[in-house]
């Protein structure tokens, strides 16, 4: 199961001068506007928790959790945590969730688990309506209920969970409702969500749902690339490489090629073969060239069976071998390729 990251505790805030000292706690907590200093906002948790903030105990309890700015200490976590958890407090009831969920510093016990996160999703607390969903859809401890996964799905999107906001979304364009997952793709994006990022590149990208706008595609894309997302470093090759909402830029085309394949995308191995063999945005070099090409053919890629074919027939790359080239068309006549009839019945004719 996929959970929201027990460790991003807090919401991010800008400091002002008068700043409370719970702000100022997650200020250095998070280096928003000073220099993150973990002690500091330990220490500014530890005050704030003194004169009676609920928020503050929660904090320092996953403080002591994570050993960050205090020695590492899960039983004083435990116990800040359970403290706020009886005062019914929605965060507490969340990371205590997780902890039981996860068996950190605590028993695993899948059935607490759900308990908390239940008493705090029925408080609005986003995270934790995510994770029920999720509870309720893979049938942990509870019995399967989608109707109930979904209904806590959309109460997750609704307030205002990334995730849940992205599977929703992925529900609205797989049934092609483009608009409605625009929106939502579009509010998990902002929340830096790299799929929800990719998927809004992808909607301007092609059009769907939004006006075709390449500029905005590429700039999402980059975004998503930038939170390390997989498989996007495609997208942004074959737009530098053909000039779509950016210039043509057959190098750093070849860049996000070579980013690509070690993804294992065979349709960059595809590429880059195309780059090697007319030298654009990297030395020319046939060899280089059949090399990506035969690599991506010998995985079943299609468009490379049929290139590596016809370098062999002409001896481009690689040694000429006619015995060779009707070995790869034969290949791709029996998944039903014309084109590799065509030039298969060519070649038996010689």
């Amino acid at each position: 199961m996929r959970f929201v990251s027990i460790f991003l505790l807090f919401f991010t805030s800008s400091v002002l001068a008068d700043a409370s000292l719970y702000e100022r706690g997650k200020a250095y907590y998070y280096g928003q506007g000073v220099e993150q200093d973990y002690e500091k906002s330990f220490n500014a948790f530890k005050h704030s928790a003194k004169i009676g903030s609920i928020e503050a105990k929660t904090a320092l309890a996953m403080m002591y959790i994570e050993g960050k700015g205090v020695a590492q200490d899960d039983d004083k976590g435990l116990e800040l945590l359970n403290y706020s958890v009886d005062r019914n407090h929605d965060k507490a009831q969340y990371y205590l969730g997780i902890l039981y969920y996860r068996g950190i510093g605590i028993e695993e016990d899948l059935a607490k688990a759900f308990e908390l996160f239940k008493r705090s999703a029925n408080q609005g607390y986003a995270d934790a309506q995510y994770n029920l969903s999720l509870m309720y859809q893979q049938g942990d401890v509870i019995k399967k209920n989608t109707l109930l996964a979904h209904k806590w799905l959309l109460d997750s999107a609704e307030s205002g969970n990334s995730d849940g906001q992205y599977h929703l979304a992925v529900a609205y364009q797989d049934s092609g409702h483009y608009k409605d997952a625009f929106t939502l793709y579009l509010k998990a994006a902002k929340q830096d969500h790299a799929d929800a990022q990719y998927k809004l590149g992808w909607l301007y990208e092609y059009g769907k749902g939004i006006t075709k706008d390449y500029v905005s595609a590429v700039n999402w894309y980059i975004k998503a690339h930038q939170l390390g997302h997989v498989g996007v470093s495609y997208r942004l090759g074959l737009l530098y490489e053909v000039g779509l909402g950016v210039k043509p830029d057959y190098e750093t085309a070849y860049h996000y090629y070579q980013m690509s394949i070690e993804e294992g995308n065979l349709d960059a191995y595809n590429k880059l073969g195309y780059l090697y063999e007319h030298g654009k945005g990297v030395g020319k070099s046939t060899q280089k060239s059949y090399e990506h090409y035969i690599h991506a053919a010998r995985e079943g890629h299609q468009a490379s069976q049929l290139k590596v074919a016809l370098m062999y027939e002409k001896g481009i790359g690689t040694k000429r071998s006619i015995k060779n080239a009707k070995f790869w068309l034969k290949k791709l006549r029996k998944k039903g390729n014309k084109m590799a009839g065509f030039k298969l019945k060519r070649l038996q004719k010689r």
